[in-house]
């Protein structure tokens, strides 16, 4: 038996907002998060000029902290979330597991701040200022008066841009069957920072053009010059329709469907003929029961890099064929950058707005045509529109590719 897995709630810290309310007004306004870094965030002779970094003025104006505090943020910025999404949820109603996306993974993390601080004798305490975000999530809980989750059923992933869609398919596989009832899933990224940034622009994927920091991320258009890094963290709690009958809960949207696929191609770089994200897509459709002509709209991956803008929609006009023109794209990273780890969660928020607003955030910055990307972005406005099912692309190095269908609650 398949049980449906339905949204219930969320929680948010985005470079556009750090709650839903402020995230869903600026979201459909097309404002920007993404600011000049030189001079306050790194030097003044920084080859990256921009990023959708989240102060942490913003998360924590009382406390104490230095500037690049990374794993402090990374908590912080996963505590707001979980405190966000389950704030209104009776704690009676166990949480049977977490899938979190954390930057480094559990044992990386721990181990690294260890040699950091070879001194420490807390060994709890290292592990709560890391980046794994795992146990963030687990100790929120826990404060919030939530039975502690039993550690076999966390788990912490890491697959790169693709790793937020990832939480939540494992977590839908896992409802769908009945194994779980109620599942917390979502992922920070909190690294923008000079040695991060470095990684990213020797690489070669970071913007570095002459623009207003507003400008700088400009997914489809025929101007662009590579991504902004940017900062988040998301958690949705996620529950089969019984569970969240039970306990009388809203639902926000259902997770209907969920591809995964892996290229095993080159490290940065997604196979020319896309039949593997082709495939991640076709997945995602199939397992939610539907047929390509039933997607309303696609929220891209969308980097604004050169080659991930043209394969993806590429791959958009492979499998969906002549249709592919009448179907609405946009990529939110033209407003908050790319959180790597975190952008799935983040933007399956963003979908679930869309389904609830029956409206379509923007793809901004597309100004210039490009031969090659000549679907419908929904440049530069959001726009009104019938939506019931949205597919949401997530594409990581190494050639990880993640989809999900959201879909409208039609009960």
């Amino acid at each position: 038996m398949k049980h449906d897995v339905v949204v219930t709630s969320y929680g948010i810290v985005s470079p556009i907002g750090n709650n839903a309310e402020d995230f869903e007004r600026n979201l459909f306004a097309g404002r920007s998060g993404v600011r000049g870094i030189r001079g306050a965030w790194v030097p003044e002779d920084f080859p990256v000029p921009y990023a959708g970094w989240v102060s942490l003025d913003s998360l924590a104006p009382s406390k104490l902290y230095s500037k690049d505090d990374r794993p402090l943020k990374s908590w912080l910025m996963t505590e707001q979330t979980v405190i966000q999404a389950m704030k209104d949820v009776d704690p009676r109603f166990p949480v049977d597991a977490i899938v979190y996306g954390t930057a480094d993974g559990v044992c990386y993390e721990v181990v690294e701040s260890v040699l950091r601080n070879p001194h420490a004798t807390d060994f709890d305490d290292t592990l709560v200022r890391s980046e794994s975000s795992l146990f963030s999530v687990r100790d929120t809980l826990t404060n919030l008066g939530f039975s502690r989750v039993d550690d076999r059923n966390m788990m912490s992933i890491n697959s790169a841009c693709a790793c937020g869609n990832q939480a939540i398919g494992i977590a839908f596989e896992g409802l769908r069957s009945g194994r779980w009832k109620r599942v917390l899933v979502g992922a920070a990224d909190a690294r923008c920072e000079a040695s991060n940034l470095l990684n990213f622009y020797l690489l070669g994927a970071l913007t570095t053009a002459n623009l207003p920091p507003e400008k700088a991320s400009r997914p489809f258009s025929a101007d662009r010059s590579g991504f902004v890094r940017g900062e988040g963290a998301a958690t949705l709690l996620l529950e089969s329709r019984d569970a969240a009958r039970e306990r009388g809960a809203a639902i926000l949207g259902v997770v209907s469907g969920y591809g995964c696929t892996s290229d095993a191609y080159r490290l940065t770089d997604g196979r020319e003929d896309t039949a593997s994200v082709m495939e991640a897509m076709r997945l995602a459709i199939q397992s939610a029961g539907l047929d390509r002509s039933q997607i309303d709209y696609i929220n891209a991956h969308g980097t604004s890099t050169p080659l991930n803008d043209r394969l993806e929609t590429q791959a958009i006009k492979r499998l969906f064929g002549d249709r592919a023109w009448s179907i609405p794209v946009s990529s939110l990273k033209s407003q908050i950058g790319h959180s790597t780890i975190a952008s799935g969660t983040i933007e399956a928020i963003a979908c679930l707005m869309m389904l609830k607003r029956q409206m379509l955030a923007p793809t901004m910055n597309c100004d210039v045509p490009d031969p090659e990307c000549d679907l419908d972005y929904v440049p530069n406005a959001a726009r009104p529109a019938k939506v019931e099912h949205i597919l949401n692309n997530s594409f990581g190095f190494g050639g990880q590719n993640t989809c999900t269908i959201l879909s409208k609650d039609a009960t």
